[in-house]
């Protein structure tokens, strides 16, 4: 509960790869392997991973008691370009999400594939379950064989303690 999540990444190239960074309870970047989760994904492909509808946007991936959510952000990658990404969960469990200081808005449609469109906004999501220790995360996997890297710029996590 009141938990402020955010970090500064960059990424050199968009091939062959997958970034994620936020709060989950492993670290792995697929989508189904976490039953509770809020964090943020870009992808270039499908290979191990799920089939977004666009491989060139962030996307926004929640799950609340093992239903997933996945919001497509209409934010394009691109290469060397810093992102500042801000998850904010307020005392009644709720998410919000900020990409370069603006807000945008949470899907509501559940679904483990494709991403649903979502645009600036201030929709947060449906209460997340309660009682749940995410581990902060960001990481990246690499497709083909080939080295990739993520640039972490700076992480930084809070919360109000109460219990």
């Amino acid at each position: 509960n009141s938990v402020e999540w955010e970090c500064s990444i960059s990424i050199p190239a968009l091939d062959n790869q997958k970034v994620w960074a936020g709060l989950k309870l492993t670290n792995d970047q697929l989508v189904a392997t976490d039953a509770n989760q809020v964090f943020f994904k870009y992808q270039t492909d499908a290979t191990n991973s799920e089939a977004f509808t666009d491989f060139a946007k962030w996307h926004f991936v929640h799950s609340i008691g093992g239903t997933d959510y996945i919001s497509a952000l209409p934010i394009t990658v691109a290469a060397n370009t810093i992102y500042h990404l801000r998850i904010s969960i307020d005392s009644n469990r709720k998410a919000s999400i900020f990409v370069d200081g603006t807000q945008y808005n949470i899907t509501s449609t559940s679904g483990s594939t494709g991403g649903t469109a979502v645009t600036t906004g201030t929709t947060k999501s449906a209460a997340l379950t309660n009682d749940v220790d995410f581990l902060p995360v960001i990481g990246i996997e690499a497709g083909a064989a080939a080295a990739e890297a993520v640039d972490v710029h700076y992480t930084t996590i809070s919360r109000t303690i109460f219990e």
